[in-house]
C-alpha cells in the first residue's frame, strides 16, 4: 500500500508548524527566522496545500486551546473571594482563530481532491 504524497506532506506540515510553534513560544526573537522558513517551505513544496494545511490546524488548534485555558484561569479568579479577572475580545479571538483552522481545513480537503476534480485532461 502505497501512502499519496499529499498525506506525506501533510504530516511534515504538521511536524513542521507545530516544531516551529514550540521554537516561537520559546524564543520570541525566533519568529523572523521561523516564518521565513515557512514561506520558503510552502513555496517549494510540491504540495503546497497540505503542507500548508498540515501546518495551520494543529498550530490554530493549539491557540484555541490555550484561549480556552486562559479563559477557563480567569473565570476559576473570579469566582474567589479576592479575586477579579476580566477577559476582552475572547469571543473575537475565537472566531479569528476558527476561520484559521477552517482554513487549514480548506487547504487540507483542496490537497485531498484535487487530483481527482482538478488535474489537467
Amino acid at each position: 500500500m502505497t501512502v499519496p504524497p499529499w498525506v506525506r506532506w501533510w504530516l511534515f506540515g504538521g511536524f513542521a508548524g507545530s516544531g516551529l510553534l514550540f521554537a516561537t513560544t520559546r524564543f520570541s526573537l525566533v519568529f523572523p527566522l521561523v516564518i521565513a522558513v515557512l514561506v520558503v517551505l510552502v513555496i517549494r513544496s510540491p504540495e503546497r496545500a497540505a503542507f500548508g494545511g498540515g501546518a495551520i490546524i494543529p498550530t490554530g488548534a493549539w491557540f484555541l486551546y490555550q484561549l480556552r485555558a486562559a479563559v477557563e484561569r480567569c473565570a476559576e479568579m473570579d469566582r474567589s473571594p479576592s479575586g477579579s479577572c476580566e477577559i476582552y475580545g475572547a469571543e473575537e479571538q475565537a472566531l479569528a482563530m476558527g476561520l484559521y483552522v477552517a482554513v487549514g481545513l480548506g487547504l487540507t480537503a483542496y490537497a485531498v481532491l484535487r487530483p481527482r476534480f482538478f488535474s489537467r485532461a
